[in-house]
Parts: C-alpha cells; sequence; structure tokens
C-alpha cells in the first residue's frame, strides 16, 4: 500500500528543490526573479529516459530471450496506425493497432517485468481505454517510438467528434501503478488522462504514475460545443506520488462553463504530486486546481499563459456547510502542505493578471480533523508576474 503520511514536514521536498524557504504566501515576493521558461520540447533531463537500452530481469537490450530461454525484459509491444489487432504485436512488422489490444494482452498474460508499448508516429483515431492491468513493482511505459515525432491519438473521424476520456486508470487497491506516458500527442477528447483511485477512502488509492513530455490539445468541448463540459485535461483522483513534467496544455477550453475545466485536477486526497515544468497556454478554467485534502503536493518552474479567471493555484472543495449537492458522503476538506514556486503568470483567459493562487473556501469546516499548529495552505516563493498580460500568447 502507497505510504501516506498525512501532515508531515515537507523537508524532503525542500531537500529537492533546494533552498527554497517557507514563507506564508504573498501576491508578489521580494525574492520574485526572471521568468522561468518551461523547457525546450525536446530537452528531457538524464533521469528521465525510459528503458530503451537496459536490461531488466535477465532480458537483453534488443527485447530478445536471455541466454537461458527466459522471458524478454523488457516485454515489447508495439503499436502503428496501419496495424492490426490480429497480428502478434511483437515487432514492427506485426504492429497492433489500438491500446485496447495491449489491455488485453497483458490481462491474459501478466508481465514479470517491465512493459514498454512502442508506438509508432501517425494518427490514430478515436481510441478511448480503461486500463486496470497493473503491477506495484513493474513499469508499463506508452512511449513515443520516435521522440521527434509524437504519435497522435486524436478523439475525432471525419468530423465525428463524440468526446469522451482518452486513458482511464481504475485502480483502488492502495498501491503503486506505475504508469509512464512519454511523448504522446492527444487532442479533442474531454478528458486526456484520470488517473482514478476510490474517491472516498483513502486507502483506495493508486500512484507512482508518470506524464512527462506530452502535448494535450483541444480538450474540454472546444471541438465541438454539442459535447458537455469537462472538468480536466489531467485528472487525478486519490491518486499519489506521481511527476507530471514537461508537458504542454493547449488549448483547454469549455465552450459554456468555461470556469469547470482544469489542466490539471488533482482531487479527493491526492498527495505528494509533483508537477514541474510544464506550459498551460489558452484555457478558460484555472490551470492547477486541487480538492478534498490533497495534500503535500509541489507545483513549480511552469509557465501559465492566457488561462483561468482566478489564479495559476486555486484550491476549491466541496463544503456540506454551505452546499446540499456534495456528492461524497463524508465531509470534503481544505487541503495542506502544498507549494507553488518559481512559475511565470501571463495573464488569465481575458488577459487581466493572474494570480497565483486563490482559496475558496475557508481553513475549517464540519468533519474535518484540525490541522498541525505549523501546518499552512500554501506556501509560495518565487512567482513572476509579466509586465504585460498575454504577452507570451
Amino acid at each position: 500500500m502507497i505510504r501516506r503520511p498525512g501532515f508531515r514536514p515537507l523537508s524532503a521536498w525542500l531537500c529537492l528543490f533546494g533552498a527554497l524557504g517557507c514563507g506564508e504566501p504573498t501576491e508578489s515576493d521580494p525574492r520574485d526573479a526572471g521568468a522561468v521558461a518551461a523547457p525546450p520540447d525536446l530537452a528531457v533531463p538524464a533521469d528521465a529516459r525510459v528503458t530503451d537500452a537496459e536490461t531488466v530481469d535477465g532480458g537483453m537490450a534488443d527485447g530478445s530471450l536471455d541466454a537461458g530461454g527466459g522471458p524478454a525484459c523488457p516485454r515489447r509491444y508495439y503499436l502503428d496506425p496501419a496495424g492490426d489487432d490480429a497480428a502478434t504485436g511483437a515487432d514492427p512488422a506485426h504492429a497492433w493497432a489500438g491500446l485496447a489490444r495491449v489491455h488485453a494482452a497483458i490481462e491474459v498474460d501478466p508481465p514479470t517485468c517491465d512493459v514498454e508499448v512502442w508506438i509508432a508516429p501517425g494518427t490514430y483515431r478515436d481510441q478511448r481505454v480503461v486500463w486496470t492491468a497493473t503491477h506495484p513493482e513493474h513499469r508499463i511505459t506508452f512511449r513515443a517510438a520516435d521522440r521527434d515525432q509524437r504519435p497522435l491519438f486524436d478523439g475525432c473521424t471525419d468530423g465525428h467528434c463524440p468526446g469522451g476520456t482518452f486513458f482511464t486508470l481504475r485502480h483502488d487497491a492502495g498501491e503503486e501503478t506505475n504508469l509512464h506516458f512519454w511523448y504522446l500527442h492527444v487532442r479533442n477528447y474531454q478528458t486526456a488522462i484520470s488517473l482514478s483511485g476510490g474517491r472516498d477512502r483513502e486507502a483506495t488509492s493508486n500512484g507512482s504514475n508518470r506524464i512527462f513530455g506530452c502535448y494535450f490539445e483541444r480538450i474540454g468541448n472546444v471541438f465541438d460545443d454539442s459535447v458537455s463540459p469537462s472538468t480536466a485535461c489531467v485528472r487525478l483522483v486519490n491518486s499519489d506520488d506521481n511527476e507530471i513534467a514537461n508537458n504542454h496544455f493547449v488549448d483547454v477550453i469549455n465552450t459554456a462553463s468555461g470556469g469547470l475545466i482544469h489542466a490539471i485536477y488533482v482531487a479527493h486526497m491526492s498527495d505528494r504530486n509533483v508537477i514541474r515544468a510544464n506550459r498551460f497556454q489558452r484555457s478558460t478554467g484555472d490551470p492547477v486546481r486541487v480538492r478534498d485534502f490533497s495534500n503535500g503536493n509541489v507545483i513549480t518552474d511552469n509557465r501559465f499563459v492566457r488561462v483561468g479567471t482566478h489564479a495559476g493555484y486555486t484550491d476549491w472543495y466541496c463544503d456540506h456547510d454551505a452546499r446540499t449537492d456534495c456528492t461524497k458522503p463524508t465531509a470534503e476538506c481544505p487541503s495542506w502542505d502544498n507549494q507553488f514556486r518559481d512559475n511565470t503568470l501571463d495573464g488569465n483567459w481575458a488577459c487581466d493578471p493572474l494570480g497565483a493562487f486563490h482559496y475558496f473556501q475557508d481553513d475549517s469546516t464540519t468533519g474535518c480533523a484540525p490541522p498541525r499548529a505549523d501546518a499552512r495552505r500554501l506556501r509560495t516563493s518565487g512567482n513572476t508576474s509579466t509586465t504585460a498580460p498575454c504577452s507570451m500568447d
């Protein structure tokens, strides 16, 4: 089970990110310096590699059997837009066409080591998958075969755009799920990725997933206003210890109820997630929304360009004391000990100045235990606002 320490000190995060300071939130910080740009599109840190040329569990670097005839590790499957789900999926010449086919294969034959899904360039139309096959000790990586040519998953086919969610993880066993998404392009869906644990009990979580180098575009109902509005491009529900880094969130838009959608929605006890070095550009809703006792999350070194209405970081929960439409049977609570640091703020959706943070409710409500005396809703430092809002759009 994923260890959930609750209101622990954030010394571990502070060590990770250097001397960040622990001051209370301020709208402008005297330590703020120059704007921090998102990294170049192809700039991958040395520690961000997938297992392209590693040997695992006795397997060879090319994925062949080891000398003792053991299983190939990492196990590899191949996708191609012109693939055939009746093929073997074992090499590029016999590639499959859909992610659902990969999921079916893993369910039938669970791997004993890491899995890599190599996805050839091109356009994959109208795919949606609900993923339940995970392993607490082994990764499943969905990766571009060529990082310079992200494979495109497009929710529209011949002008028909039904929406829906491209990739839904459903896992609530309280353990690491280890799904990695690497250099994918997703557009024309209501939601791109949903990492869904159990909403109502803290023990029913998932976690340790990674979304890196992806390009999310035209998410919400911007592609067809007859489709219902969405609440998220990437959604976390009781999902912990994930990293969302070096991604692009572009045109995350609801044509009605624009404020409902968030590029990243960290909800319902989603703890210790890192959101770093992403570009958020043109979104009708506040880009990073934290909800319901989601604690210890770090949002750093991102660029926010013409996004939202209130702030780059917002904290909301459905307050049972004030509302009658909350669907969670127990109380939703404020979130604590989050960090929002070294981000660039370049205007809201209306091209007015974008605030750094906003809380929609008070620090306490009926049914929520009081926090530690030294707990804080949010700590900030190093955030900068451009002189002319939307100048980076």
